[in-house]
């Protein structure tokens, strides 16, 4: 079953996520330049648009249909894969990939090393890998177990995670007009150490991990390798 956020919800995932899109996309900017962008996972081309706002050519991958689609609407200019991270082999390289929140939904070590490496594959000589992932502590600081609800547009979302394991177990609930439904999921969030070891193995000399750009909690990292 396709998580009803990426499917049949993909239409309010720009509602419910609010994050601000600038302080990413100055941080990219600031690392890249103006150089070639391919968006990992870019869920509805939100930060990829602001990103061609400022000069950059952005193409865009997800493997959900749906996200994808919206993204190609507000990209009309970019190229757009709909593909698996994990496998993706692209017919172009580019100065930098860029890639926010994805990674924490691979959860084995094969699909992690696997991911970086086709992104790595993705990359000119010398380019940027950008990610913004989940950080161990604090994420499991914020599984408290406790019911978070939003409504937009008749849509009612509910978020309960709890800690399992060095694992985020998530319970979603979603409640519309039409009926209600559920989706759980695991997520496995980072350590720095993980991030260096991996991204080393994928073939990466230089990694700088540093807070969170652009997120509302304290519970993510910012890494940028080369």
């Amino acid at each position: 079953m396709t998580r009803p956020f990426y499917g049949a919800h993909a239409d309010a995932y720009d509602l419910l996520i609010t994050d601000p899109v600038e302080p990413w996309v100055e941080a990219v900017h600031e690392r890249v330049g103006r150089g070639s962008i391919l968006d990992a996972g870019c869920g509805t081309g939100r930060h990829a648009a602001a990103l061609i706002a400022l000069g950059h050519e952005v193409d865009l991958a997800d493997s959900a249909a749906g996200l994808l689609a919206q993204a190609r609407a507000r990209c009309p200019s970019s190229q757009a894969y709909l593909v698996d991270l994990r496998s993706m082999a692209l017919p172009r390289r580019y100065a930098a990939v860029t890639c926010r929140g994805v990674l924490n939904d691979l959860i084995s070590d094969d699909d992690r090393d696997a991911a970086l490496r086709a992104m790595a594959g993705c990359l000119q000589p010398g380019g940027l890998l950008l990610l913004d992932v989940r950080e161990a502590q604090g994420s499991r600081v914020r599984a408290d177990g406790k019911p978070r609800s939003r409504t937009v547009e008749g849509l009612t979302f509910t978020a309960t995670t709890t800690w399992r394991d060095g694992l985020l177990d998530v319970e979603e609930e979603y409640e519309a007009p039409e009926g209600r439904s559920g989706y759980r999921f695991t997520m496995r969030p980072w350590t720095e150490d993980e991030l260096r070891t991996r991204l080393g193995r994928a073939g990466f000399r230089s990694v700088d991990i540093g807070a969170g750009v652009g997120r509302r909690t304290a519970d993510r990292l910012f890494v940028v390798a080369s």
